[in-house]
Order: structure tokens, then sequence, then C-alpha cells
């Protein structure tokens, strides 16, 4: 069996060792981009898919979503751009709005963020709007990424995050961001592919100091 039925296999069964085994194999010793937009990516759209249509329990979907972010956390480790004194590197802080919980794919770009160079404040799931004000202006972001599933999630705290906007720059992205939420929140929409989102926030390299 390949390790990716391996991986469904021990998902199904519970079964950590075999599960995470098998996610190993899949995400080792291949460059972090491919691993992302070959194996989690695709993976995440599945797991949904499954949850969704009832093949799925919500146990499933939980267990099989904190072994990835374990594993993702690893990688990120292991993938880590190391600082080079006197020069600075961009800093962006990545965070879903309050009630939104699903922020795997946000973890996803912003390892492929720091693999670029970016430094990363990675808040996560479900974060207060007056958390992430005060986190963007207390390390100076140079950019602000939110993610969500619905677009009430954001538009429903659009004075709040316009603004946020009138001093870093804010990006929209997920399920529930298209151009009329980004022009609500004074944001700028990101592509759903995380590679070609990548183009869209700004420099890449670092600069002086």
């Amino acid at each position: 069996m390949d390790p990716l039925g391996e991986l469904w296999v021990g998902i199904e069964a519970f079964d950590e060792e075999a599960a995470d085994r098998a996610l190993v194999g899949l995400l080792w010793d291949v460059p972090l981009s491919e691993a992302l937009t070959r194996v989690v990516i695709p993976f995440l759209a599945q797991l949904g898919d499954r949850w969704e249509d009832g093949s799925l329990s919500v146990a499933h979907e939980h267990f099989a979503s904190n072994l990835l972010r374990r594993r993702l956390s690893a990688l990120a480790h292991q993938h880590e751009v190391l600082p080079v004194p006197g020069v600075r590197r961009p800093r962006v802080l990545l965070a879903c709005p309050p009630g939104e919980r699903h922020d795997l794919m946000l973890l996803c770009f912003s390892l492929l963020l720091g693999e670029r160079g970016w430094r990363t404040l990675f808040l996560g799931a479900d974060t207060p709007v007056t958390a992430l004000v005060s986190a963007a202006r207390s390390v100076g972001a140079d950019a602000v990424v939110l993610a969500a599933t619905r677009p009430t999630a954001l538009t429903a705290h659009s004075t709040s995050l316009a603004k946020l906007a009138q001093d870093h720059p804010v990006y929209i992205a997920g399920r529930g961001a298209d151009e009329e939420v980004a022009r609500v929140v004074g944001g700028r929409l990101l592509p759903r592919d995380l590679v070609e989102a990548l183009e869209h926030l700004g420099p890449r390299e670092t600069a002086p100091a």
C-alpha cells in the first residue's frame, strides 16, 4: 500500500503510530513547497470532503488535524531560516478572526513564507481582533494575513480591520474571502493557490537593517 493509503488506514483506525509513520514518509526528504502542495493541501481538501459527506466522523477530523499540526510544526523547524546578523527580514502576522477555527491552510502558508525569508508570527485560530491589532503594532508587522472560511468572520469586524489596514498591509484569504470582502475590510485578496499567493505578499529577499 502507498504511504497515502497507509495514512488514511491509520486515521480511520485511530492508529496514531501507523498514521504518523505514513505521514513522515510523505513529508520528509522532499522540498517544503512540494510536501505542502502535493501532500498536505490535497490531503486537507480530501479530509474536509470526507467529513462533509459523512464518511469520516468529527473525531476522525480532529484526530487527523492534530496529527498533521504536530508534524507541520516539526517540519517548520526542519526548514527554519536562521537569522543573519545585520539583516532585517520582513515580519508577517497570520491569524484567523474570531469564530474561525480552521487554520491549517494558514499554517501551511506561514511555513512557505518562512522558507522565503519572512519572520512569521502565527496566532492561529479564533484570534480576537484586539489581540491581532495589538500584536501587529507590537512587532511592526510588514503584512497581516487573515484567513476565514466564511465572509462574515471578516466583515463582522470590518471597522477594526479597516483601521488596521491603515497602518499595516492586510491580506485576506480562504473560502470566505473575495473581492467584495476585501473592499469592505480594506484588505487585499490573496489567490487560493498558496504558491501563487506568495508572489502577492511583497518582498521575498531580506533587506539591510
